[in-house]
């Protein structure tokens, strides 16, 4: 928004080429980002199918315990993707805290904190249905990945939001 709010404004000239560079890459990020809300919704869904699977015998017992693996990780890709497509918006909106029009400030230090947010939501999500995953080296990278992510995030926010400071 701040970064549409800067661009074709005569007073901002200067720093044009910034928005443009900011703006797409925010437009297909928020793009990508919508579905993912209904995504998360029904991710849980085959860890729940292969809850309600026989299990009577040894066959139907590992059937049923590789149907809620395969859910529990798509459970948490969901997030993690949702992490990594959050990730991707640093650097733009590093853009708009430097050259986005200093009367919406407000705006971008929200938007800042709701991506910090929104990753960190995510993380959550990605950490408790961890706890039951079976596939050691799985969750070794995954969570190595999900931390990381993590991770830049904090620092990314803070970067935000100290160059804001000083508009």
């Amino acid at each position: 928004m701040v970064a549409k709010l800067t661009h074709g404004v005569r007073r901002f000239e200067h720093v044009q080429p910034h928005m443009m560079k900011a703006i797409p890459v925010l437009h297909k990020i928020s793009g990508q980002l919508i579905p993912m809300i209904d995504a998360d919704t029904s991710a849980f869904n085959e860890f729940m199918e292969g809850l309600r699977m026989p299990c009577e015998t040894e066959a139907e017992k590992e059937i049923r315990t590789a149907k809620m693996q395969s859910g529990l990780k798509t459970a948490i890709n969901v997030p993690l993707t949702t992490m990594r497509l959050g990730d991707k918006a640093w650097s733009a909106l590093v853009e708009v805290a430097k050259f986005g029009n200093p009367a919406s400030k407000s705006d971008t230090q929200v938007g800042v904190k709701a991506l910090g947010t929104g990753i960190w939501g995510s993380y959550q999500n990605v950490l408790i249905n961890m706890t039951d995953i079976m596939d050691e080296e799985y969750k070794k990278e995954t969570l190595l990945e999900a931390k990381t992510l993590m991770q830049r995030a904090r620092r990314k926010c803070e970067e935000v939001l100290q160059i804001l400071e000083d508009v």
